[in-house]
């Protein structure tokens, strides 16, 4: 609701005064008096990608501190999308401070004495940098607020949990758009006014603002921003980093919010247009926010804020409005309220156009206002827009006194109305100067001011119509239509052309001189259009609009516009429409298959046919998304008369399918017949949809076998005595052969009791058969602990590497490693030997005879981990030692040595043997 439309209830004779400080609240920690009272971002153009940012504030002199007066600000910018910094840390110094008037300087009695500080710099936003279509958003936070304030919680810092910062904000849009610089000033708002209320007085003020672009400016009431921290300057968190938004909202003290600010008898409001009224209920110091948003063409790009200040208090005098009356000049006396008629004729001179206020105020008759009061009126529109200060006297204020009056003669002084009807409606609202906020009453003054006449331009067309319809055929002679209009009062004449979505030349249309000008009438104009379908392009048009639309320039500039219509069709031969087809399934739109790969490839016979032989035809495919020749498609393009054939062919084969990224492939076939006369585009689309599967595949077999017969491998497993050969073979096959699959050979896991180490086993890779060893040659060194028999387990893999169907065998092996047995449980030594050269017994040894005559086998415990064979020893009767061997094949012939007995010492390294062997002859 605008301010006029307000004035007009009675409620608005009560106004009395308030106080309206328009506020960012910040206050130092230290500090709990109110200081900022006000303030808002703008962002300005000043040439190329440099801007001006200003930051306003509005600083309390009476409750503020000097230390709470910061010397500069650093605000940060963010990109909206994704809260991405763009500008972290620019600084703006504070520049300049002046006063803030108050609406009536008399009424103020230093309750708010309020400072206006500035602080401002330039910034260069780069196109490259500040392109995102979202647009972005300046930031800066700010703690605390009052400590005094009644409707939200802003608790003693430090140590209260409920604190009430205020975060600066303002949105702006992408300095680019579409590739083209996107020039935007942000509105700049009111200014603040140094004024204050009582409960039960209504209040207004006109908030609306301006925007430098014309951009449409919308307001709305919204909860005040707080800050992140109860610092006085919120930290970064994390440290290093800016803190974007969306920044916190204050908290409602209990019953106050959106819905009931100041809990008046009428809550806060703001109309679109930013006209703010309220009646205030009771005393206190009230914080709400005013949010101003910017649209261009319908389309919201960017925003600023305002935090307010509300202080009720209970100073306003009794409140006794100015009343004004209205009458006609030829009216003997005043006696209209509320609204007055009024009426002119053409032939009334201009200063016969006019009528009479006359305003009084009670309150000259009050001793309390020394008897007298200085009144003002103004005049506003009421049912159109636009300043009609024009029609006030020179003089439009007095002083009235002891009951007296003003009258004001107000005279309209063109006999042009302000609209083509002559009828209006316009706002006479008389001003006091009562305190806070003067106080008025409106007289609403209809008016019908008689327009000078007028004839309007007139078409002379052929026949008389003013819409022309017309079907030519393609190929006619060239066509013409004459406009002629006239203006019987021989006013100048201003025409325009408007073809509706296309461009004359394009389709053969031509018009004598400028689609647009203006001309003395009577005006001849001429359309014409060359309907030849081989020399322009009706392809995509054959219905063409045009307005040809006059007006004249009459004394009042009123619009009397006229409009010939013309409505255009060429008519174009006929073309019948090409078909396509196929031989998997005919007569369809949609083909859709399942395929594997590796098999058969897909041969699909397509076909396009023509029924208008002459037109040549062409026969084409591509892949929907995609590039089909990088998958190993084919299908030729073709052309001909007639009919076309081509052969869609494609091999499915895994280096050029990945079917992890995409395994549905869509095609468009198409037979097209474009080269016809008049260029017509038709065609016929086979969608051809292709469902790729995994290749078939066989399992690889995995086969192993042992080369040592002694240690066979006996369902998976093989036993292994220390020193015993283990050599093994793993050989893989594999049936595929279209493609002949890759195997991979290799040692899936291992494990035992003791970790494996020490054998030998390379990992192979070819076409089958395939075929790799393992061999392990075993020593003392595998047995751990005391334990002389390892457990093992060996898993060989085979796998293929058929694509998206890899298949393997497994084989698991079993192995036994156990140590010699060393055990002498069957060892008995010989006691008794006779050298006498006669091949019996002739040597002592630890031997037996085999079963071969001639040949022996020792008798010796074994060698083994645990144990081993070091010497053997030979000693006389007397302890003499006679012989020593470290061969566990030795022989001892005792050469030269008497007859009698002998103790022999086996020395192994963890046990030893004695015992007595005599010698005889």
């Amino acid at each position: 609701m605008r301010w006029a439309d307000f004035l007009s209830f009675e409620s608005l004779f009560v106004m009395k005064k308030l106080l309206l400080v328009f506020v960012f609240l910040i206050t130092f920690v230290s500090s709990k008096a109110s200081h900022i009272v006000g303030g808002e971002f703008e962002l300005l153009y000043l040439f190329g990608n440099t801007y001006r940012l200003n930051m306003i504030l509005y600083f309390d002199e009476i409750n503020g501190t000097p230390g709470a007066e910061d010397g500069s600000v650093t605000i940060r910018i963010f990109r909206k999308r994704d809260n991405a910094i763009m500008l972290n840390g620019l600084t703006l110094p504070l520049t300049s401070r002046s006063d803030v008037e108050y609406t009536q300087l008399e009424c103020s009695n230093g309750e708010i004495v309020t400072d206006r500080l500035l602080y401002t710099t330039t910034v260069v936003l780069s196109p490259s940098i500040y392109d995102d279509p979202e647009g972005y958003y300046i930031a800066w936070e700010r703690c605390c607020r009052n400590y005094q304030i009644t409707n939200i919680y802003s608790e003693p810092q430090p140590g209260g949990p409920r604190f009430a910062g205020q975060a600066f904000y303002l949105e702006f849009p992408p300095i680019v758009k579409n590739g083209q610089p996107f020039i935007n000033n942000s509105p700049r708002l009111f200014p603040p006014l140094n004024d204050f209320a009582c409960p039960g007085i209504p209040y207004y003020v006109d908030f609306a603002g301006v925007d430098d672009d014309g951009d449409s400016l919308v307001y709305s009431l919204v909860t005040p921003l707080n800050t992140f921290t109860a610092d006085a300057f919120p930290l970064p968190n994390p440290p290093g980093l800016p803190r974007p938004g969306p920044y916190p909202e204050v908290e409602w003290r209990p019953g106050f919010g959106l819905d009931n600010i100041l809990n008046g008898v009428t809550n806060l409001e703001i109309s679109e247009d930013g006209f703010l009224t309220v009646t205030p209920n009771s005393l206190g110091l009230y914080v709400f926010a005013v949010r101003c948003e910017e649209f261009r063409a319908g389309v919201r790009i960017g925003e600023v804020r305002r935090d307010f200040q509300m202080l009720v208090v209970d100073a306003c005098p009794v409140p006794v409005p100015p009343v004004i009356v209205g009458k006609e000049l030829d009216e003997p006396v005043f006696g209209t309220t509320g609204t007055l008629s009024v009426s002119f004729d053409n032939t009334t001179p201009d200063n016969e156009r006019c009528f009479e206020v006359k305003v009084t105020d009670p309150s000259t008759l009050l001793p309390d206002d020394n008897n007298q009061e200085n009144i003002k009126i103004k005049a506003i529109p009421l049912s159109f827009k636009g300043n009609i200060n024009e029609i006030l006297p020179a003089i439009t204020t007095a002083t009235i006194t002891n009951g007296g009056e003003a009258i004001f003669r107000i005279c309209f002084p063109s006999d042009c109305p302000y609209n083509p009807s002559g009828i209006f409606e316009v706002g006479i609202i008389a001003f006091d100067d009562a305190c806070s906020l003067p106080l008025s009453d409106t007289l609403r003054v209809s008016v019908y001011i008689e327009p000078p006449s007028n004839q309007p331009p007139q078409f002379n067309n052929p026949g008389g119509l003013t819409t022309i319809t017309a079907t030519v055929q393609e190929g006619d002679p060239l066509q013409t239509w004459p406009l002629q209009v006239l203006d019987a009062d021989g006013d100048a004449l201003i025409y325009r052309l408007v073809p509706m979505g296309f461009v004359l030349p394009d389709v053969g249309m031509s018009f004598n001189g400028a689609l647009a000008g203006q001309q003395a009438s009577p005006l001849n104009k001429q359309l014409t259009w060359d309907p030849k379908c081989d020399v322009y392009d009706f392809t995509q048009k054959t219905n063409f609009k045009l307005y040809f639309i006059i007006d004249d320039i009459d004394q009042c500039l009123f619009p009397h516009a006229d409009t010939t219509t013309f409505n255009l069709t060429i008519d174009l031969p006929g073309n019948a429409d090409p078909l396509i087809n196929n031989n998997l399934e005919a007569d369809i739109d949609t083909l859709e298959i399942t395929h594997k790969i590796y098999g058969a490839p897909i041969q699909i016979n397509v076909t396009g046919n023509d029924a208008d032989v002459d037109d040549v035809i062409v026969l084409r495919g591509n892949g929907i998304g995609f590039n089909a020749s990088a998958y190993g498609v084919s299908f030729p393009k073709v052309s001909g008369n007639g009919t076309v054939a081509s052969q869609f062919n494609w091999a499915l084969t895994c280096p050029t399918i990945n079917l992890d990224e995409k395994d549905i492939f869509e095609f468009n076939l198409q037979v097209v017949d474009s080269t016809n006369k008049c260029g017509f585009y038709k065609a016929d689309t086979l969608h051809l949809i292709v469902h790729v599967e995994p290749p078939d595949n066989e399992s690889p077999d995995l086969l192993i076998t042992s080369d040592n017969v002694t240690t066979p491998i006996i369902d998976g497993s093989i036993l292994i005595i220390l020193g015993d050969s283990i050599e093994l073979t793993l050989t893989g096959t594999d049936v595929d052969l279209q493609p002949t699959d890759v195997l991979k050979l290799e040692l899936f896991s291992q494990a035992g009791n003791v970790e494996p180490e020490g054998y030998t086993f390379a990992e192979g890779e070819g076409e089958g058969p395939l075929s790799e060893a393992f061999s392990w040659n075993a020593d003392c060194s595998i047995f751990e602990n005391g334990v002389f028999e390892n457990n093992y387990t060996f898993t060989f893999l085979l796998s293929d590497n058929r694509c998206f169907n890899e298949k393997g065998d497994t084989v698991t092996l079993n192995m036994t490693i156990r140590d010699v047995d060393g055990g002498d449980q069957d060892f008995l030594p010989p006691n008794v030997f006779s050298p006498n050269r006669d091949d019996k017994n002739d040597f002592f040894a630890m031997v037996k005879e085999s079963e071969t005559p001639g040949e022996f086998v020792n008798i010796l415990p074994l060698d083994n981990c645990m144990g081993e064979f070091i010497r053997a020893t030979i000693y006389d009767r007397w302890g003499k030692q006679v012989y020593e061997s470290f061969s566990r094949d030795f022989r001892w012939y005792a050469e030269g040595m008497p007859v009698g007995v002998y103790y022999y010492y086996l020395k192994y390294s963890n046990r030893d043997y004695k015992g007595i062997v005599s010698l005889r002859l």
